[in-house]
């Protein structure tokens, strides 16, 4: 058997190989809750075991690499300043988003309208609603829950280990791919539910692999500009609890018939901003 001080060197001297070998192993886990426990169908509402998975796993990593939550990101100064900046981001380009949702309803000949309720994401549509308190708590939670796994592991863990032998940009791409096909999930479910077709099934994982690939890409710029996680945290946290679970778009023809126009608009966007004023600071330095 492995010892600790062995696998601290294997992780420090082939950092891809257990990046690939550690995202397999939280991607089967959740696969396996998605479809065979399908926690999204529960009271709860949200596929939460793999990330609390992933965060046990990410704590382990780092005990063994001897390093703390701090080396990921997590650090405590300015900590508050950099989630205001990333909800603050988050409000700026899903305002324009919404806008734009709007006036594609609008030009259907519809009138859209905001309305404040639970509803777990699907590409498909929004289909159940809850509008108690204790599922608006319940899914902050479990957005909360799913977002440090997800900033602590992908913009977090792996380049942390990546950095070790390889480039930050080398770091950030593979992070980034990992982060794109960590999203096929979905779309794999919607066909083997039969949810969608296969055609359909193929298009959603390309074009999820390529949006989640530039949000990725995003949120490492965000840590660089930084120094931490938190903004970037709180810009995902924003995307995921209230522009896809929380504030919906209705009118007579459904709801959030067009969320999928919504995120794709809003990500571009503020993709497009913070890489312009990363390369821009990056010539200053």
């Amino acid at each position: 058997m492995m010892r600790e001080g062995d696998m601290k060197k294997q992780l420090i001297n082939y950092p891809i190989i257990f990046c690939i070998i550690l995202f397999t192993i939280c991607f089967a886990v959740q696969l396996f809750e998605c479809l065979v426990i399908k926690t999204d169908q529960t009271i709860v509402g949200e596929n939460f075991i793999n990330k609390v998975f992933g965060i046990v796993l990410l704590a382990l990593v780092l005990h063994i690499l001897s390093s703390n939550w701090k080396d990921i990101g997590f650090k405590g100064k300015n900590c508050i300043k950099f989630i205001l900046y990333g909800f603050l981001m988050g409000v700026v380009f899903f305002t324009v988003s919404y806008m734009v949702e709007f006036l594609i309803i609008k030009a259907q000949g519809e009138i859209p309208r905001f309305e404040f309720f639970v509803s777990g994401f699907s590409l498909t549509g929004s289909e159940v609603r809850h509008t108690g308190l204790l599922f608006v708590l319940m899914c902050t939670f479990f957005n909360l829950i799913n977002v440090v796994m997800e900033e602590g592991t992908f913009r977090g863990l792996y380049p942390l280990l990546i950095e070790k032998k390889h480039s930050s940009t080398t770091a950030i791409i593979i992070s980034a791919i990992l982060f794109g096909v960590w999203h096929l999930s979905l779309p794999i479910q919607g066909y083997l539910e039969g949810s969608m077709s296969l055609a359909v099934s193929i298009l959603m994982c390309f074009g999820y692999l390529i949006l989640a690939f530039l949000m990725s890409v995003k949120w490492s710029f965000l840590k660089s500009l930084t120094g931490s996680l938190w903004m970037g945290l709180a810009d995902h946290l924003f995307n995921n609890l209230v522009a896809t679970n929380l504030l919906h778009v209705t009118s007579s023809s459904g709801t959030d018939s067009f969320m999928i126009v919504r995120v794709i608009v809003a990500q571009l966007l503020s993709f497009i901003c913070v890489t312009i004023v990363f390369f821009k600071l990056r010539k200053r330095v």
